[in-house]
């Protein structure tokens, strides 16, 4: 190949921008750049952005085939193949809209049990991967309505132990599938309405040992909790459960869940970023709290679940994520409402300072959150031990930053409340310094 290039000049616009070879199967992403399919599908998979403009291109953005450049490039090819220039074989088409069609017209004349058939699922996996205007379609068509009566019905089928291992392959493909298209939130709620055994179904799978699987459904949960009410302490049971598979068993930066999910001889199944997968698992499983604990029953479950333990283990083990940090502050300032759950809060040896860190560090939310947690602590668990602790872990250092930094006013308001509430105190510690905090506190 490096003779034939010292000989023929290849014109630059046949190169793709990223390996700079000639380009087989030319599309252009919605950037208006045009690149090889493979080497624009592996650089997305890696960086979610365009390669030339830098501007945010998702794995699953559309990628419109070039038909006018790739024959231009076999036309070339061609009239130089004397020259040692391989001709350049007409890519095979992916799976497009025609599909899409097909696979949906089989599903309405068949039903849910078209989704039983072999590689049913799987076709619909590799259409849902090609775009966002594949997975649209889907959606319309309520593919999403079809899969959440499958695994209703996957999870009530009693079967032999080769069947078992078909059911369960059928739901994770599911679960896979509807993770990928999405459930629109008036359709979700509507479909709990007309079939009540579906939310069982569903807490169920939480129960179950797949950990992937679990994040799915918490996914899908986040548009059910509203009418979740004859359910919730399962749901509740299974989200405490799938966060302390998160700290105990994985990393949140780059988990492997290659222990608890099966192999598999798809390239399309590892195309879906399972760490990401987790994290939006993770995200959604702290969105459901949060909703969640607005209701004092709710926090009672939560605390006597052991939910506050395991959110400030959650919140030690992984540190750089704002929006988790945010809604991990968000449910303790909430379940720190009732006496039980203070009292969690103080038996954990880590709790108070894990708030403490998170002040000044994160936003301006997590900020807010944590200043009530230690507003609620300092006011109604002033015990000594309580306020030693608060100086020993940095709580008073913090809350002087408040006073000092230009922040808001009513963050700095809260931070003078819980330092004047104990100042009689904190001024006994040598390590305080009284003039200071006396003239900011009067500033």
């Amino acid at each position: 190949m490096d003779h034939v290039e010292e000989e023929i000049e290849i014109p630059n616009y046949f190169l793709c921008p990223i390996s700079l070879e000639i380009m087989k199967d030319p599309v252009t992403a919605v950037t208006g750049i045009t690149y090889d399919r493979q080497s624009i599908v592996q650089w997305l998979e890696r960086v979610p952005s365009c390669p030339v403009t830098k501007q945010l291109l998702p794995f699953d953005s559309d990628l419109t085939p070039n038909h006018t450049l790739r024959r231009l490039i076999q036309h070339w090819c061609v009239e130089n193949e004397m020259c040692g220039v391989v001709r350049m074989p007409t890519p095979r088409a992916p799976p497009g809209k025609l599909n899409v069609l097909e696979e949906i017209k089989n599903l309405k004349k068949f039903g849910v049990e078209a989704l039983g058939r072999e590689d049913t699922l799987k076709k619909l996996e590799v259409l849902a991967m090609e775009g966002e205007t594949n997975r649209r379609m889907m959606c319309e068509a309520g593919v999403h309505r079809s899969l959440i009566l499958f695994i209703v019905k996957c999870t009530r089928e009693e079967e032999e132990e080769e069947g078992q291992r078909r059911i369960k392959e059928q739901l994770d493909e599911s679960l896979r599938l509807l993770h990928l298209i999405g459930v629109p939130l008036n359709d979700a709620r509507a479909l709990l309405i007309e079939n009540d055994k579906i939310l069982e179904s569903l807490t169920l799978i939480l129960h179950q040992q797949d950990f992937i699987n679990k994040a799915y459904l918490i996914v899908l949960l986040r548009n059910l909790t509203g009418n979740a009410s004859s359910h919730i302490v399962e749901v509740f049971k299974g989200i405490i459960g799938f966060l302390k598979e998160v700290v105990t068993s994985f990393s949140l930066t780059n988990p492997s869940v290659s222990a608890t999910s099966q192999p598999s001889s798809s390239n399309v199944r590892s195309k879906l970023d399972r760490s990401l997968v987790i994290k939006r698992g993770v995200t959604a499983a702290l969105m459901i709290l949060l909703e969640t604990s607005s209701w004092s029953r709710n926090r009672t479950i939560l605390v006597d679940l052991g939910a506050v333990s395991q959110l400030i283990e959650l919140e030690i083990s992984y540190s750089g994520e704002k929006r988790t940090t945010e809604l991990v502050l968000g449910v303790l300032s909430r379940l720190c409402c009732c006496a039980d759950g203070r009292a969690e809060m103080l038996a954990h040896g880590g709790g108070i300072a894990i708030v403490t860190k998170r002040v000044l560090w994160v936003s301006t939310a997590a900020d807010d959150r944590a200043l009530s947690i230690l507003s609620t602590l300092s006011r109604f668990s002033p015990e000594n031990a309580v306020v030693a602790e608060m100086v020993c872990v940095g709580t008073v250092e913090k809350l002087r930053s408040f006073l000092r930094v230009d922040c808001g006013l009513s963050l700095k308001e809260k931070a003078k409340e819980i330092l004047r509430d104990h100042f009689d105190e904190w001024k006994k510690f040598p390590c305080i310094d009284v003039p200071l905090l006396t003239k900011l506190l009067n500033s």
